[in-house]
């Protein structure tokens, strides 16, 4: 066997590749176009340089075809000039059209967490580097996990600037959730000490979030050095290069793969990621039986999954990118390579344990066996693998499958809701406040019309409607559209608490509302809440009451409503006095820190509610505000479903219970709720 050689890592810009001469020995180049990475080729020098212009031309051919369809160019000449190996038409072209990144958004403030333990001199180089950055305005938080020394400490001493964390706990999670606790800024980047990042990184991250319904973002990890053999293999086979070309990670990639587990480690790295501060309070925070110094891997994949099941976005952009410094030694390779696996097959059980996803189970059981038995087959046959990984892989598998059922009690932490200050103060109400009715729609195109309709003749004017389509089949849009000023917003399939966030990602307002498709609003309902926030304004909800109506418009019976004017809290834990959520007016600022519990398939609105009044004053008034609409089709007909998600949205307020007054009115809604259930007509 000939002894490994070193790969040369060559960068080069398009402009310059013609007169590029590959050299004699391994290298690996990577083409660019000024600051966007266009791909790269392994070249191993025995080959003619006809060969590996081939090789570069077909692997650049996808990412430019990208960009070029961006700006709007027909002009095919750039094929033929790649297949003729002219880069330097290929250039003059691009510049022609002045070739850029996608559009960017206004920069956001933003935060950057660097989680280290015991590598003060790659701690040092990657700090450095980051102060060095073209845009330096940013808040750097070094985050040092459970150290055997103070050798991390007194690297940061010589920054100033630089916010340095001592989290006691082992685990890198641990580390990455003190990291967030601290942060303070809306974005929030993660990368690790062992990486150097673009001079651009920050800019760049700041302004990926345009889109409001992405929560991730993820970008490309180039190693810095293949110097050895070690380096060589985890880049050819286990690289954190997810491409040249920019991808959304939505809902449609989620469903496409649910039956046979999402694959969300092709989102990225955590080496290079970041988020909206607020994904953290809709989905949660890092799981700690995952990652390093637990499990081993896939913390970040399993909050990506999370990101994704919530009815979010997670996208990779490769003009996002960072230079990491891989492991020098097969004994570190081994021990990477079963802690990724371990950590994989752990994520997969708790990513099952959160969403009774049965692909999860399918992926674990199913392919990954067939996975190992075919590479197997394939090494015996004379594919030059290594035999060692393969079964370092398959032991860390069955090892984290051992590890999740040992920690299976292991909830993770809980993210502390940081409530935003602005709830404290008396609410502002103009005489052109904005209102945004926020109407989920599942196939009830059929009522949406009046329920939009019910908007627009409210008496109060300043109104915004923004109607979220939850992957409907009998077309909302052509409903939506005969309406001039009306937001649609498809989704795919999220369900009806994630369909509201997205909602109000999409909103405007200074006051929400939220109106399901098949019922409908009453004239002066937006005006007489907005008179009860007049009148009290350290309010930070209002709701009122309901009529029920059949088919044909006729009133059915309902109960008499009650006044709710204090110890709202209280009244919702014995029972839910808001019976119906259209009635419920909010403050938007109450949503930068609570939302609809995507994983409940009932019960969101309770759910909210009742964490909104634990904490801040509420108002119930007998003024009716809207109408509930009875049909067959309506989700609370499902009893049995109803008592067991209410029950189970009434139980998680056990651990935020104060007092044995609040204790003693939970035992009783529990009551309350069996016996309404038990005695409901069908």
């Amino acid at each position: 066997m000939q002894p490994f050689r070193p790969y040369t890592i060559h960068h080069v810009q398009l402009s310059n590749m013609q007169e590029f001469v590959p050299p004699n020995g391994n290298s690996y180049t990577l083409c660019w176009w000024n600051k966007i990475p266009l791909g790269h080729v392994w070249f191993d020098g025995e080959e003619s340089s006809l060969a590996f212009r081939k090789m570069l031309g077909e692997a650049i051919t996808a990412p430019l075809a990208f960009y070029l369809k961006q700006h709007e160019v027909s002009d095919e000449s750039w094929r033929e000039y790649l297949l003729d190996g002219n880069f330097t038409a290929v250039n003059n072209l691009l510049e022609t059209y002045s070739l850029k990144l996608p559009k960017e958004a206004i920069p956001e403030k933003l935060s950057v967490i660097i989680c280290t333990r015991n590598r003060p001199q790659a701690l040092a180089q990657c700090v450095e580097k980051l102060l060095n950055s073209a845009d330096k305005d940013f808040e750097l938080i070094v985050v040092d996990n459970a150290p055997d020394s103070q050798s991390a400490f007194e690297i940061i001493k010589k920054f100033p600037g630089v916010r340095y964390i001592l989290e006691g706990k082992k685990g890198l999670d641990f580390a990455r959730n003190a990291g967030l606790k601290a942060a303070s800024n809306p974005i929030i980047a993660f990368t690790d000490d062992d990486v150097l990042v673009d001079d651009d990184w920050t800019k760049n991250i700041k302004t990926c979030f345009k889109n409001p319904l992405t929560m991730a973002v993820t970008g490309l990890v180039i190693p810095s050095e293949l110097e050895n053999e070690s380096q060589y293999e985890f880049e050819k086979h286990w690289g954190f290069n997810k491409g040249y070309q920019p991808i959304i990670f939505d809902r449609h990639f989620f469903l496409k793969n649910l039956n046979i587990g999402v694959p969300v480690w092709e989102i990225g790295a955590g080496a290079n990621m970041a988020f909206r501060r607020e994904i953290f309070d809709i989905v949660g925070v890092f799981d700690i039986r995952l990652g390093a110094g637990a499990s081993g891997c896939s913390d970040d994949t399993e909050l990506w999954y999370r990101v994704l099941a919530a009815g979010w976005n997670c996208i990779y952009l490769p003009h996002i990118f960072v230079y990491h410094q891989h492991r020098t030694s097969k004994e570190e390779l081994r021990k990477q390579l079963f802690y990724y696996m371990r950590g994989l097959a752990c994520s997969l059980l708790v990513q099952y344990e959160k969403y009774h996803h049965k692909g999860n189970l399918f992926r674990l059981y199913n392919l990954l066996p067939d996975y190992y038995y075919k590479r197997i087959r394939k090494r015996m046959k004379g594919l030059k693998e290594n035999f060692g990984n393969i079964f370092t892989e398959m032991r860390g598998c069955a090892m984290g499958w051992l590890y999740y059922y040992t920690h299976k009690k292991d909830q993770g932490y809980q993210f502390p809701i940081v409530l935003p200050q602005s709830l404290y103060k008396d609410v502002e109400i103009g005489s052109t406040s904005l209102v945004s009715v926020i109407i989920p729609c599942y196939n009830h195109s059929q009522y949406l019309g009046k329920a939009i309709e019910s908007v627009l003749n409210q008496t109060y004017p300043h109104m915004e409607v923004i109607v979220v389509d939850d992957g409907s089949t009998d077309d909302p849009f052509s409903v939506c559209k005969k309406y001039e000023g009306v937001k649609y917003v498809r989704a795919e399939r999220v369900g009806l608490p994630a369909a509201r966030n997205i909602g109000v990602k999409h909103s405007e307002g200074h006051f929400l509302v939220f109106l399901d498709a098949d019922d409908f609003l009453y004239p002066d309902g937006i005006q007489h809440n907005l008179d009860c926030f007049t009148a009290n304004k350290k309010l930070v909800l209002v709701s009122g009451a309901h009529d029920r109506v059949d088919s044909a418009g006729n009133l059915l019976p309902s109960e008499k409503p009650a006044e709710k004017p204090n110890d709202n809290y209280l009244s919702l834990l014995q029972g839910n006095y808001i019976g119906m959520e259209a009635t419920v007016m909010y403050r938007r600022n109450l949503f930068f820190a609570f939302h609809f519990d995507a994983t409940l398939k009932a019960g969101e609105d309770y759910d909210l509610n009742l964490n909104v009044t634990r904490h801040f004053p509420a108002y119930g008034h007998t003024k009716k505000i809207a109408a509930y609409h009875i049909h067959r089709n309506n989700m609370s007909r499902d009893k049995n479903l109803m008592l067991n998600t209410t029950l189970n949205v009434l139980k998680r307020q056990e651990k935020s219970l104060r007092n044995s007054t609040e204790r003693k009115a939970l035992e009783t809604g529990i009551r309350n709720w069996k016996y309404y259930y038990k005695h409901l007509k069908s």
